[in-house]
């Protein structure tokens, strides 16, 4: 991972991006979301995560609203979305993440740059974006490790979508802590059943999700007479 988000890094620095530029990351569930906004931000820019599966106006809306010239996306996805002629993308399963010897970057943005936009679903009206800064992700995200004891041996299932920001704990909150992202396929992010089979085999530890998911996976092993009860989930947070 860290191979392929330096990677990605120094191909953006190439490109000319700088602090509190978003770059698009349109993308499907999998580990390139994750060496995507790694990248970005190593790269100094901010990311802004947008559903592959949107209309296209609202896409192209989204991409024209944060002025975005790069984009991240995957090679699969690339084939069925119609871009804008003047954008540049980036294949992220394109990478040789065994690539050694990349050298580090030095960070060129504050703690009050962007690190993210994401913007709202605009059921009443056009979407808004939401700007957050390093400093008030950082501190969220620390709060939340020391609150509740996180360390290296915690799993998290990573089930929300990176254009919902509960997907920033899933990434950066486990990794500050040295755990494991446990990645649930696009199909996978929606069925109770894999939810319940990757908890058990994947010794998850920590559920963050909406309490409607929760809600799901409760019903689902009353119907199916199974139990969280031999799982080694210790933390459920419900934003």
């Amino acid at each position: 991972v860290k191979s392929g988000a330096l990677q990605l890094a120094h191909h953006l620095r190439k490109l000319g991006v700088r602090p509190n530029q978003l770059v698009g990351v349109v993308m499907e569930k999998g580990w390139e979301q994750v060496v995507a906004v790694l990248g970005v931000l190593l790269s100094g820019a901010a990311y802004l995560p947008i559903d592959a599966s949107l209309p296209k106006k609202r896409l192209q809306y989204l991409l024209e609203h944060g002025e975005v010239k790069v984009v991240l996306t995957q090679s699969w996805i690339d084939r069925l979305v119609e871009w804008p002629e003047t954008l540049k993308r980036l294949y992220v399963d394109s990478l040789d993440l065994d690539e050694g010897d990349i050298s580090d970057l030095e960070s060129v943005q504050s703690p009050d740059d962007l690190a993210y936009v994401i913007y709202t679903s605009g059921s009443t009206g056009l979407p808004k974006g939401v700007m957050i800064t390093h400093r008030g992700a950082v501190n969220t995200i620390l709060d939340i490790n020391r609150r509740f004891g996180i360390s290296s041996t915690d799993r998290v299932l990573a089930l929300s979508a990176l254009n919902f920001d509960l997907s920033v704990y899933d990434i950066f909150g486990i990794l500050a802590a040295g755990g494991t992202i446990v990645l649930p396929t696009e199909q996978t992010a929606r069925e109770p059943a894999s939810w319940l089979r990757m908890i058990e085999q994947e010794q998850v530890t920590i559920w963050n999700t909406v309490p409607a998911l929760l809600q799901l996976l409760i019903e689902y092993t009353k119907v199916h007479a199974r139990s969280l009860s031999q799982s080694r989930l210790h933390l459920a947070l419900l934003s």
